[in-house]
């Protein structure tokens, strides 16, 4: 894909210099826009760039050239506009289908990126980058079997290129692939033993597969590279967890929700490894502690968005883990509390209806008639 902050020099379009009534002012402008696109002074080179395109309405590269100029300038409704001038001139030029899909990415509007991308493959097959950026558009755009198939194109045609193998790798594990998952993530960490992204991959799938000694040794990888990865702290305190190894499980634990206030899983294991140790005032303490930020989160994120996306399934099993340790230290009213919010999001849970039938039921204030 061309990048826009780079520089980049095209020949002129010479189709129909037959029909351009000043030849040589128009050859002038376009060996100075060139020039000045070359040294990177892309202002100047606009007022060139617009003599050009007066002088000839069919030179395309001109109209690429001012697209890339508004794209640059987030003037996205001029360079679109320009970008497809140039192609209606000449569908051909692949750098206007790089340029107005990079164009749609940066707006995040991905599906209307793709039939860009399309046609560059459609001129060049081999081009794993393009299948790679159809990959990231497809996941964007919730295609995850389409994003399967380009990623993994993408891999074909260049094993050795790291993005498309991670993306595929995820999909993989997702789809419980782990075989064909490690299979590629194994060649790549050969290449490359200290990229975090792999070790960490591979320290899931070896979870997965309930090796965890062998998950271990890449999370650990990750941390000697990225020594704030919050996401490896956590696995590993699980790893730990499934090897008899409490202590350290709650160092790790500890270490994550240290560092990312609003990671879930690692408060959620941290309480639960308290209340297994019936140490509920400190399962207490985390859990709530973790529901502040979480709902200081929502109020600022409901803000900016009206959809504020929550894991509904790990929330219910905070609040119901929430809810145990309330009962054994007998604050029945705020087991009683927290399991009713649990019920609220998902009604259809017979075990929190059985400990909420079991607790005594609430005493209510008898109401006086006697008016003083």
């Amino acid at each position: 894909m061309i990048n826009l902050n780079e520089n980049f020099l095209f020949k002129s379009d010479t189709s129909n210099q037959n029909t351009i009534q000043d030849h040589d002012a128009f050859e002038s402008n376009v060996v100075l826009a060139n020039n000045s696109i070359e040294k990177g002074a892309w202002d100047e080179a606009y007022r060139y760039l617009k003599a050009a395109v007066g002088m000839n309405p069919d030179y395309a590269q001109g109209y690429n050239h001012l697209g890339i100029f508004y794209t640059r300038n987030k003037k996205y409704a001029e360079a679109i506009d320009n970008f497809k001038k140039a192609l209606q001139i000449d569908f051909s030029l692949m750098e206007v289908h790089y340029n107005l899909a990079y164009l749609y990415m940066e707006r995040e509007e991905y599906s209307t990126a793709l039939p860009y991308l399309k046609e560059v493959v459609l001129a060049n097959p081999e081009d794993y980058e393009t299948y790679y950026l159809m990959g990231i558009c497809c996941i964007r755009s919730n295609m995850e079997k389409e994003a399967m198939s380009f990623f993994s194109e993408s891999h074909r045609l260049k094993p050795e290129h790291t993005p498309s193998a991670i993306n595929l790798c995820k999909l993989l594990i997702k789809k419980d692939d782990y075989a064909k998952a490690k299979n590629i993530l194994l060649y790549t960490h050969m290449k490359d033993a200290s990229l975090p992204e792999v070790n960490l991959l591979l320290g899931i799938i070896y979870k997965m597969q309930k090796k965890y000694n062998r998950a271990m040794h890449y999370l650990r990888e990750v941390l000697l590279t990225d020594k704030n990865h919050a996401e490896a702290y956590n696995l590993l305190g699980e790893c730990c967890m499934e090897t008899d190894m409490e202590k350290q499980a709650e160092t790790f634990f500890s270490m994550a929700a240290k560092l990312d206030s609003l990671d879930m899983e690692a408060f959620y294991n941290l309480g639960h490894l308290y209340y297994k140790q019936e140490k509920y005032r400190n399962a207490i303490y985390i859990l709530e502690e973790y529901l502040k930020t979480k709902e200081a989160s929502d109020t600022i994120n409901s803000l900016w968005s009206e959809n504020v996306q929550t894991n509904e399934d790990k929330i219910v099993m905070l609040y119901n883990l929430l809810g145990y340790c309330y009962k054994a230290t007998k604050d029945l009213i705020k087991a009683r509390s927290v399991w009713e919010k649990s019920l609220t999001i998902q009604p259809q849970q017979q075990d929190i209806k059985d400990a909420l039938s079991d607790l005594p039921k609430p005493l209510h204030k008898q109401v006086s008639l006697v008016i003083d």
